[in-house]
């Protein structure tokens, strides 16, 4: 039961750091050994839980497939948008609390994850978990941190930019570092606002939105 308590603890907490991902894999490890351990008589129970480590070795061990990069798009589009009016909290990453960076990132985890289990795709499963694992600051996604972002262009800000070079599923990074903007398309931006309180959607021109008025990398 402390173990189960935990773990959901752990889930519900919006914040993730190194410490925290740590302990939930431990919790999830020995949340399982116990299980095992009460289930050990009844042989269903008992193949059913060992097979689980196999069946995640061989997961992500298979090489996976060629990812579909126009439904990946729209996956991350869509799970973007299940934060909108989210409350703000610096270094969230969940529905009970994101910050800007954690946003652009937690949308990503989810998408690869959901999509890589609709099409049982272990490369996907696996960027998931290394999105997961790696965890990045708005100026981490701006310098192109361990290869997950890519800069595309630079801009005066948001209501100047060219957006026939922008797709669904982009995002902008002020050039400072200290705030990112998701694209949705359609000339819309999601974001973790900070002075808000909470994720919003703005559509441009937004010409009292600070960040809408700064320099941007467009990645």
């Amino acid at each position: 039961i402390f173990c189960g308590l935990l773990l959901l603890a752990l889930i519900l907490y919006p914040i993730s750091s190194t410490l925290s991902r740590l302990a939930t894999l431990l919790t999830l490890a020995l949340l399982w050994a116990w299980s095992l351990y009460l289930g050990w008589i009844r042989p269903g129970i008992r193949y059913l839980l060992l097979g689980m480590p196999v069946t995640l070795i061989l997961v992500f061990s298979l090489p996976g497939r060629t990812i579909d990069s126009n439904e990946l798009r729209q996956t991350y589009v869509t799970t973007l948008q299940w934060f909108e009016g989210t409350a703000y909290q610096w270094g969230g990453e969940n529905e009970i609390g994101i910050d800007c960076s954690g946003l652009v990132r937690q949308g990503l985890i989810r998408a690869n994850f959901l999509l890589g289990l609709k099409t049982l795709n272990s490369r996907l499963l696996r960027e998931s978990v290394s999105l997961w694992w790696h965890d990045a600051s708005a100026q981490m996604l701006r310098d192109e941190y361990l290869g997950q972002t890519k800069r595309l262009f630079t801009a005066r800000s948001l209501n100047q930019v060219e957006y026939t070079q922008l797709l669904p599923g982009d995002f902008a990074v002020t050039t400072n570092g200290i705030h990112t903007l998701a694209y949705l398309g359609n000339h819309t931006w999601l974001e973790a606002d900070p002075k808000v309180r909470k994720v919003i959607t703005v559509p441009v021109p937004a010409q009292n939105i600070v960040w809408f008025n700064m320099p941007v990398y467009l990645m």
